[in-house]
């Protein structure tokens, strides 16, 4: 299972795949282009409804966060 360090290579990957841009991957998920830029860069973590919102957007799992520790 991937670590919380690997979350932001992971979220710019698959907005790769999906083939979106930056500006589509935000407004998909409701944010700004500047809070998705600091998300992808890593430089803070989604609140749960965000981080939701980017399961949602790219189908990845919701217990990726169960972690009792984040």
């Amino acid at each position: 299972m991937p670590t919380l360090a690997a979350y932001p290579g992971m979220m710019q990957r698959a907005r790769k795949r999906e083939g979106l841009r930056v500006c589509r991957a935000a407004w998909l998920m409701g944010i700004s282009v500047r809070e998705y830029r600091e998300l992808e860069a890593g430089d803070r973590m989604p609140s749960l409804d965000e981080y939701r919102r980017i399961s949602e957007l790219y189908g990845w799992p919701q217990t990726f966060v169960g972690s009792a520790r984040w």
